[in-house]
């Protein structure tokens, strides 16, 4: 029923591929979301169309990734390998991500936050703000939107995300050892 020793993959490994996968489709989707001028036209509905199809694709490659660990243990798998698991996989995938992130903003596309501060200047002074609060707001939105900080809150949320997700879907996924099998 198992799968012979010298085929097991460990669960770290597992979670790199996944991760890794993830990692690549976020970016992807990310520059499709900046390129088809998505970004430029965003609404409330097709933000929860956005959050929706993300959570449809975390939630496929976690369940993906936590079933090929299930099946690499004998088809067991406790509720804490599970989320401990999820953790792994959303701190790679952060990294890979926000990794990829921080190149494009760094060497391929320069102008991209210049483009984000012009956006949110327009959007201040539609709000009828005073030029020194838009000056303070704009110091602020230069900090968090630096690379350097986007590749930390990248990491910092994907790790968190995927931690909730992995709650409900570690549940799902879990496969306790019967205590009749020795």
């Amino acid at each position: 029923m198992g799968i012979s020793e010298e085929n097991r993959q460990s669960p770290t490994i597992i979670a790199l591929k996944w991760g890794i996968i993830g990692g690549v489709i976020s970016f992807i989707l990310t520059l499709f979301t900046k390129y088809s001028g998505l970004e430029e036209d965003f609404t409330e509905s097709l933000g929860w169309v956005s959050f929706l199809a993300t959570l449809l694709i975390n939630t496929s490659i976690l369940y993906l990734a936590l079933k090929e660990v299930r099946e690499n243990q004998d088809d067991v798998l406790s509720y804490g390998q599970g989320l401990g698991n999820s953790t792994l996989l959303g701190a790679i995938w952060g990294v890979v991500s926000g990794g990829f992130n921080y190149i494009y903003l760094n060497f391929i596309d320069q102008g991209v936050i210049q483009k984000q501060m012009d956006l949110a200047r327009e959007k201040l002074e539609s709000q009828g703000l005073s030029e020194s609060q838009i000056e303070d707001a704009e110091k602020i939105t230069k900090l968090m939107m630096g690379p350097g900080i986007q590749f930390l809150m990248i990491v910092v949320v994907t790790i968190i995300f995927m931690f909730l997700l992995g709650l409900v879907v570690s549940a799902i996924v879990k496969r306790e050892k019967s205590i009749f099998d020795e």
